[in-house]
């Protein structure tokens, strides 16, 4: 359990519109040609192959539900997730895949009767998979999501601090900040020896809070490390001098910044100028805090599964980083990774439920493919000839191989720093 970047999967009301081509301006052809070393989208089969011709379902329409923030403080992360979808939407036809139809759904930002009412409608249409967001709208569509038998994936918030083993519910992204702490704490011991004290600043999620800062002094503990502070701070807040004052007076070497959306931002604003000058180190990283925050997030560090377009670590990831570029103008973040992987998650579940005789259209079926062999191919990880991996718990229905890192960003340029997997795996300094 953990804060998941709640802020970021999530959507506005409960009205819908559909897609079957791409995100608005979308533009680029699915099957066009990648720029220097990159592949074309007929080279993404190399990477999650073998595709069965038989059970690849070329050419059949098939409806899948997308719940996300369309619309309220965050439309940013909707509108970027759509663009994951739709672009995946139009590489997976040009495999000889099936022709997706996108029913999205807008659960305004969090609004809880909005998320309900979008799973409920996606139930009555009978819709058998959908991607999810904010924890499956903060809870709010657990219970439609078993209701309906309704395959549900969320790559934005995960399983966050409650979603574990809900029924057909699925979290196929890290959970921070506890996934990423044994890397960082590995990362602090062979790199900042001078480290011995840290303070964090994480949102205040009432009784969910206690297993994160139990976490948090379990993690330090191994590393010989202590903890300052811990100033829960409301979600959505844009003062922070409380909070600062308190970290400055605990005389912390180093800071955690466990909170998301645009709240890094308005902390780092502040702490700037506190006079505290010690390291921070956040657990997202997105543009639209970095603009806000300006100059202040300056040498910030972040860890958790942060995408790195501009060293994509396999050859499937640079497909996509290339085909995204041109078809929107701009490079892809974690969220438009994450769905794109998570459509192609979908249509890998069909072609395991095509290959035993099975109903494509049945949640339950695609749900137990999943549990039968919850592994799936990924665009983090891996290398210029592999596709990474992400594995989920069948039980607890979040990742157990997850590819993170840690990076430092500085005027516009980011840097990784470590790379290492979940509970630490794999730890190597980049």
């Amino acid at each position: 359990m953990a804060a998941a970047p709640l802020l970021a999967a999530c959507g506005s009301s409960g009205t819908s519109k559909s897609s079957t081509s791409g995100a608005p301006s979308s533009s680029g052809p699915a099957g066009s040609t990648g720029g220097p070393g990159a592949g074309s989208v007929q080279d993404i089969a190399k990477y999650i192959g073998p595709i069965d011709a038989a059970h690849a379902a070329k050419g059949v329409s098939y409806t899948f539900g997308a719940v996300l923030a369309m619309s309220g403080s965050g439309s940013f992360y909707g509108q970027v997730m759509s663009k994951g979808i739709n672009l995946a939407v139009k590489h997976i036809a040009a495999l000889g895949g099936p022709n997706f139809h996108v029913v999205y759904k807008d659960h305004k930002t969090g609004d809880p009767t909005a998320g309900a009412t979008a799973v409920s409608e996606l139930g009555l249409a009978k819709t058998p998979i959908m991607l999810a967001s904010y924890n499956d709208d903060l809870g709010a569509m657990f219970a439609g999501s078993a209701q309906y038998q309704i395959l549900s994936l969320d790559g934005g918030g995960g399983t966050g601090l409650y979603g574990n083993g809900k029924p057909f519910f699925w979290g196929t992204r890290a959970i921070t900040p506890i996934d990423p702490f044994p890397g960082v704490v590995e990362y602090i011991t062979k790199k900042m020896p001078s480290v011995k004290k840290i303070a964090m600043a994480s949102w205040d999620l009432g009784p969910n809070d206690k297993p994160i800062d139990d976490d948090l002094h379990q993690q330090l503990a191994k590393g010989n490390l202590s903890v300052a502070t811990i100033q829960h701070t409301t979600v959505g807040a844009t003062d922070y001098s409380t909070a600062i004052q308190a970290i400055k007076a605990s005389n912390p070497d180093l800071v955690f910044v466990s909170s998301y959306g645009l709240d890094p931002a308005y902390f780092m604003k502040q702490y700037a100028t506190s006079g505290i000058g010690k390291p921070v180190i956040g657990y997202e990283f997105t543009p639209d805090a970095a603009k806000t925050a300006g100059s202040a997030y300056n040498d910030y560090m972040f860890a958790y599964d942060f995408f790195d377009s501009a060293n994509p670590p396999n050859g499937w990831s640079k497909i996509f980083t290339n085909e995204f570029q041109k078809a929107y103008g701009e490079a892809p973040d974690f969220y438009a990774a994450n769905y794109y992987e998570d459509v192609f998650d979908i249509w890998d579940l069909m072609r395991r439920v095509s290959a035993k005789g099975g109903d494509i259209n049945n949640g339950a079926q695609l749900q137990d493919a999943l549990q039968g062999n919850p592994t799936f191919k990924s665009v983090y990880g891996g290398d210029a000839n592999t596709a990474g991996i992400l594995a989920l718990d069948p039980v607890e229905h979040t990742p157990t191989k997850r590819p993170m890192g840690l990076f430092n960003y500085n005027s516009g340029n980011i840097k990784a720093l470590a790379y290492f997997d979940i509970a630490g795996a794999d730890f190597s300094l980049a």
